[in-house]
């Protein structure tokens, strides 16, 4: 009952009967538990579901060839993720994804649903191509924030982006300092001495993960 009120909720199963859902659940998901720090998915493993977080947050992450980090994406559940690879027929995930809290991962067989064709079919395949347009939003914004010369530059556009959706004036990141300069593709101590510039110099107050813009 509670993993289906919580498919109820996602954007993916919009406009689907409660027997309709009822069925996709029994024929064509699968769920998995993992630990803190699990990997879900290693670069180049094979990708054949869409994943749903229940519980938990995972992250994803690129890996260069000498080691170094960057945060893609959090997901916090419920969440989807990997869709936008089923849908275009990548077979194989460009990206790690890992478990940063203990998880409850629902994988979605949109294959086997396709070749079963429902007649709820075109509601998930309409559904889908507004979440991935949305997405694609997104990875736009995290390119023009990428793209920005100076970290300074980086960390105003993020803290800008991030206090629109609180209504307080104090807003919590996701991120831990390490967490938020891979996320910037930024080195942490160069953030670490950017952010304590920005609070000396009165633009910011900030705590752990809690932060405020001051007004200018």
């Amino acid at each position: 009952m509670e993993k289906l009120k919580i498919l109820k909720g996602l954007s993916l199963f919009n406009n689907l009967k409660e027997e309709e859902l009822k069925n996709l659940i029994k024929n064509y998901t699968c769920e998995k538990k993992y630990s803190q720090k699990s990997i879900i998915f290693n670069e180049g493993d094979e990708i054949n579901d869409i994943g749903i977080v229940l519980e938990g947050s995972i992250q994803l992450i690129n890996e260069d060839a000498f080691g170094n980090l960057t945060i893609l994406h959090q997901f916090t559940g419920p969440a989807l993720f990997g869709e936008a690879f089923v849908c275009g027929g990548v077979e194989k995930i460009p990206q790690k994804v890992m478990a940063i809290s203990p998880c409850k991962i629902l994988f979605f067989s949109y294959y086997q649903l396709k070749k079963a064709s429902p007649s709820y079919l075109n509601i998930i395949n309409e559904n889908l191509i507004s979440i991935i347009s949305k997405k694609n939003i997104f990875l736009r914004e995290k390119l023009n924030l990428l793209n920005l010369p100076t970290s300074r530059d980086k960390l105003f556009y993020y803290l800008s982006q991030e206090k629109k959706k609180s209504p307080s004036s104090y807003f919590k990141i996701d991120f831990s300092i390490t967490q938020l300069a891979q996320y910037l593709n930024l080195n942490r101590s160069s953030l670490s001495r950017e952010l304590s510039k920005l609070k000396e110099e009165g633009y910011i107050d900030y705590y752990r993960n809690t932060f405020k813009i001051n007004p200018r």
